[in-house]
C-alpha cells in the first residue's frame, strides 16, 4: 500500500520509498551450529551451504476437527522433512528454507494432508553496482476468518486455516554516489491459497527516489505507482490504483537525532472506486542514542486522516525490549507477509547482540537457544484475515525477552483494529470484512523455560487472542492455548521432546457457531544432519 516512507526508521540508512509493504528478506533462522562450530565455519568460508533435518512426531487429540458436530479423537504422525541451502557470491545472495510437514490420520485418513512452510529470497546485481534482480517466494498459514477456531497446532484440522502462497519479482536499478543515490523499483506480488473460490491477487508496483546525502542537511524526492488486482474469484473487485508524489528535508543536528519534514500529493480509487486527491503533510524524529536503543515518531496527513507511526527498541546484556504503534492502510496481501506478534527470533537475536557481535556466531546461538528451549518462532498465531478489501489497520504491540542462566521469559502483549475503506465484493465471499465495518484483536503470548540440566529443560507457553465485531452483529470470540514442553539434547544433532497441549475456542454464541476444547498429549525428535 502507499504508505508514508519509512522516514525515522530509514533516516540512517538510503531514503525508503513508500509503497506495499514489502515482506522482510526470509528469515532462514532453524536449527543451526554452536558458534565456532565446523558447520559455521564452513558457512562463513565455503559460501555456500545446505542443511538438512527432519522432525519425527506422534500426537494424540481427543478432538482433531473443530469443523465437526461431534468430537472425533484421531493419533495423528507428523513428519516434517526441511532443508535449508544459503549461499553468498559477489553478486548473488540467496537463501531456500523448506520445511512441508505430512500429517497422517490413524482413524481419518480422508484428513490426511501436506502443510507447506517456504521461506526464500534471492538478490541477484545482474550489472555491477546498478541493474539488480530481488526475489521472494513464501508459504505460510493463516486464517480466512477471525471469528472461527484458529488452532496452534497443525494437527487441529479446519477449514477456516488458508495456505497462501506469495511469490515477489522485483527488478531494479539502484546508484550509491558520494552526492547522489538514486533508485527505480518494480515491484511484482502475486498471491494465492489452497481455496480457489477466494481467488488471487497481484500487485504491481513502481517505485522511485532521488537524494542527496545528509550530512547536516539533506533532501529525497519519492514516487510511488501501485496498482492491486483481484482475479480468478466468484465476484472480482475493480483494480485498486494509487500514485503518491512527496518530496522531503532532512536536518540532523548530531549523530544521534535526525529530523525531516515532508509534502507532497497522492490520489487513489479506494472510496467508492472514485479517484480522490489529497495532499500531504507531515514530519518525523529518529533517534539512535546508542547501538542499544532506538526510538522513531512519525506523523502525515493522509486520503484516510493522520498516518502514524512510533517505535523503541532497547537491549541490554539480558534483556530486550521492543515497543511499537500504527496507523496506517493495509490489504491482505501486506498482512500476510506481516509477521505474527511476538516475534521471538527478533528478540533473542536482540538479546545475544552483546554476547556475540559476529551476526553469523549470534544467529546460531539463537537456532540453538530455540531448539534446545523450544521457544516458538512466534508468541502468537498470525492476526491476518481474508479481504479483498483495502483496509485502515491501527495496532499496538510490545515484547521482552530476558534471558538468564538457567531461566527465560519472552512475552507479548497486542492490538489492533481493522477498518473497512473501500467497496465490498457484494458479501458473496467469506470476506471478514464484507459483513463487518470494524474487526479488533486484542491478546497476549508468553514462553516461560527452566533449564534443569544443560541438556534438559521445561517451557510452558500460552497464548489468548480476543476478536470483536460490533456491527451490525455484535460478535465476540475468545481463542486460548496452552502448551507444556520437555525438551532433552540427546546429542549435539538430536532433540526429544514430549509435551501436552490445550486448546480453546469460545465462539460467545453457541447456537451459532459450536464452541470448541481439544487435549493433545504429544512425542518427537527432531535431527539436523550437518
Amino acid at each position: 500500500m502507499l504508505t508514508a516512507a519509512n522516514v525515522a526508521r530509514s533516516q540512517y540508512a538510503t531514503p525508503a520509498t513508500p509503497g506495499v509493504q514489502a515482506a522482510r528478506p526470509p528469515s532462514t533462522q532453524q536449527a543451526g551450529d554452536l558458534p565456532g562450530d565446523p558447520a559455521s565455519r564452513r558457512s562463513r568460508a565455503g559460501g555456500w551451504t545446505v542443511q538438512p533435518s527432519i522432525t519425527l512426531s506422534e500426537t494424540y487429540t481427543d478432538n482433531a476437527f473443530p469443523d465437526s458436530e461431534e468430537a472425533r479423537a484421531d493419533f495423528v504422525t507428523q513428519v516434517t522433512p526441511a532443508i535449508r541451502i544459503e549461499g553468498r557470491t559477489p553478486r548473488l545472495t540467496a537463501s531456500f528454507n523448506y520445511a512441508p510437514t505430512a500429517l497422517i490420520f490413524a482413524r481419518n485418513g480422508e484428513a490426511n494432508d501436506v502443510i507447506n512452510n517456504l521461506n526464500a529470497y534471492a538478490n541477484l546485481e545482474a550489472v555491477e553496482r546498478f541493474f539488480f534482480l530481488e526475489g521472494w517466494g513464501y508459504i505460510t498459514q493463516t486464517y480466512v476468518s477471525p471469528f472461527a477456531p484458529r488452532p496452534t497446532d497443525i494437527v487441529n484440522t479446519t477449514q477456516n486455516r488458508l495456505e497462501t502462497r506469495t511469490l515477489t519479482l522485483s527488478p531494479y536499478v539502484r546508484h550509491e554516489g558520494r552526492d547522489l543515490e538514486y533508485e527505480l523499483r518494480n515491484r511484482n506480488i502475486w498471491t494465492n491459497s489452497d481455496q480457489p473460490a477466494l481467488g488471487n491477487f497481484r500487485t504491481e508496483q513502481w517505485t522511485g527516489y532521488v537524494a542527496g546525502p545528509v550530512r547536516r542537511f539533506g533532501w529525497a524526492l519519492e514516487f510511488n505507482d501501485i496498482t492491486i488486482t483481484h482475479y480468478d474469484a466468484l465476484v472480482n473487485r475493480p483494480s485498486d490504483k494509487a500514485r503518491l508524489y512527496r518530496a522531503r528535508l532532512y536536518w540532523q543536528p548530531d549523530p544521534a537525532w535526525r529530523l525531516s519534514v515532508s509534502g507532497g500529493s497522492e490520489e487513489n480509487n479506494y472510496i467508492l472506486g472514485e479517484f480522490q486527491q489529497t495532499t500531504i503533510y507531515g514530519g518525523a524524529v529518529a533517534w539512535r542514542p546508542s547501538t542499544r536503543t532506538t526510538a522513531d515518531l512519525e506523523y502525515e496527513n493522509r486520503f484516510f486522516g493522520p498516518y502514524r507511526f512510533a517505535r523503541f527498541t532497547h537491549r541490554t546484556r539480558l534483556t530486550a525490549w521492543s515497543a511499537s504503534y500504527s496507523r496506517n492502510v493495509s490489504t491482505y496481501q501486506q498482512e500476510v507477509l506481516r509477521v505474527p506478534p511476538g516475534d521471538t527470533t527478533a528478540l533473542l537475536d536482540s538479546a545475544f547482540a552483546a554476547r556475540f557481535p559476529d551476526p553469523d556466531q549470534r544467529r546460531a546461538a539463537v537456532e540453538q537457544f530455540q531448539r534446545s528451549t523450544g521457544t516458538p518462532q512466534f508468541l502468537s498465531s498470525s492476526v491476518a484475515f481474508y479481504t479483498q478489501q483495502v483496509f485502515l489497520n491501527e495496532m499496538v504491540d510490545a515484547s521482552f525477552a530476558i534471558i538468564g542462566a538457567r531461566n527465560s521469559i519472552t512475552l507479548t502483549g497486542f492490538f489492533s483494529e481493522g477498518t473497512q475503506i473501500s467497496a465490498d465484493a457484494l458479501g458473496i465471499l467469506p470476506d471478514a470484512l464484507s459483513a463487518a465495518t470494524v474487526i479488533r484483536q486484542r491478546g497476549f503470548g508468553v514462553y516461560v523455560d527452566h533449564k534443569f540440566t544443560p541438556s534438559t529443560s521445561v517451557g510452558a507457553r500460552a497464548n489468548r487472542i480476543y476478536s470483536r465485531q460490533e456491527q451490525p452483529v455484535d460478535i465476540l470470540t475468545k481463542q486460548d492455548y496452552f502448551n507444556l514442553l520437555l525438551n532433552h539434547t540427546a546429542t549435539p544433532k538430536t532433540t526429544l521432546f514430549t509435551g501436552v497441549a490445550i486448546s480453546r475456542f469460545d465462539s460467545g454464541n453457541p447456537t451459532i457457531r459450536p464452541n470448541w476444547d481439544s487435549t493433545s498429549v504429544f512425542v518427537g525428535l527432531n535431527h539436523h544432519f550437518y
